[in-house]
């Protein structure tokens, strides 16, 4: 099984909204990963903004992805929302999308450690389409649809309690993705294990 890694926290006590902040559980969602050469220049503007901002964290490669839609957090990974998710991911007709990110800022997150990204308008209608599409196909296998409006294609780099302000990219990164991935992540182990993976054919 190939495996990416993240961390995030969890709160026990109870299920909590995708895109919170956790100890232990387990997440589930739906993906897109970039490919290795991709990572690599995103990690060394990870490493230079880090630089020239003196942040102190610092990038890992194995946390480089973009989420389309969060599924849900759980105490326990139930099967019957894996079953779910899988009839969801099942439902979707896109062509590759092609990303292109030109822009490097500091989302806010109010008393956290704010998220350094990557974003832009490279995929700008067909990521919204596909995670609408992905929220649809979850509400009608009985899932939660979370979709959002203000859903920004992002690529978060790292967290850190100083913020880089929005920064043109002098070289732009962009990759065309010919997949999309159902993940589980561990949380509070930093490790992600892929389920479940559908093409982008068209």
């Amino acid at each position: 099984m190939n495996q990416i890694s993240l961390d995030f926290g969890y709160d026990k006590n109870r299920r909590a909204r995708p895109g919170e902040s956790h100890v232990s559980g387990h997440r589930l969602f739906f993906a897109l990963c970039a490919p290795d050469a991709v990572e690599q220049q995103a990690a060394k503007i990870a490493d230079d903004y880090g630089k020239a901002f003196s942040l102190s964290a610092k990038p890992r490669l194995t946390t480089l992805h973009m989420t389309i839609i969060g599924i849900d957090d759980y105490e326990e990974l139930p099967e019957d929302a894996v079953f779910a998710a899988r009839q969801a991911g099942a439902t979707v007709e896109s062509a590759p999308i092609t990303i292109t990110f030109d822009r490097i800022m500091s989302f806010k997150r109010e008393g956290k450690a704010r998220p350094l990204v990557l974003c832009g308008e490279g995929g700008r209608k067909p990521l919204p389409r596909l995670h609408v599409q992905l929220g649809v196909g979850m509400h009608n296998a009985g899932l939660q649809h979370n979709i959002s409006r203000d859903f920004t294609p992002h690529m978060t780099l790292l967290y850190d309690r100083k913020a880089v302000p929005p920064t043109s990219l002098g070289r732009p990164v962009s990759w065309t993705a010919a997949e999309f991935l159902l993940v589980h992540s561990v949380l509070g182990k930093t490790e992600h294990r892929i389920i479940d993976r559908w093409p982008l054919l068209g």
